[in-house]
């Protein structure tokens, strides 16, 4: 039985995030550029990681200011492989699954993707 239990403040990369009705139109064409620039908008909240998979969900603010935010969930067994990406300030920690990658950014990325990974090698020995 694993003890990989971790949970991060970070900011999650959303592909289809979109801006609810209380953002400015001014600030709209300005996140569209930005969304369709990195491939979706980064939403803060929390990310938890245990054996049984991976999952984020966004905070007040972020699901007050982005229509129709559903939490993110990444069952462990689909999970294939983790890698830390360069990222300004914070790390990203990329999750390759069944479904995609996905990524999301936080303090001490390295530690975080690194004990993911420790965990998936282990599940494969088994």
């Amino acid at each position: 039985m694993s003890d990989l239990h971790i949970r991060k403040l970070c900011n999650a990369l959303i592909p289809n995030a979109m801006p609810s009705g209380l953002v400015p139109g001014v600030v709209v064409n300005t996140v569209d550029r930005m969304s369709r620039k990195a491939g979706g908008l980064w939403v803060g909240g929390h990310v938890e990681i245990t054996p049984e998979g991976l999952s984020f969900a966004a905070n007040g603010l972020n699901k007050a200011f982005h229509a129709g935010l559903q939490p993110v969930h990444i069952p462990m067994a689909s999970i294939r492989k983790t890698w830390r990406e360069f990222g300004w300030v914070t790390g990203i920690v990329a999750v390759g699954h069944d479904e995609g990658t996905f990524r999301f950014r936080c303090f001490g990325a390295g530690k975080v993707a690194a004990a993911l990974e420790k965990h998936i090698a282990g599940r494969q020995e088994r």
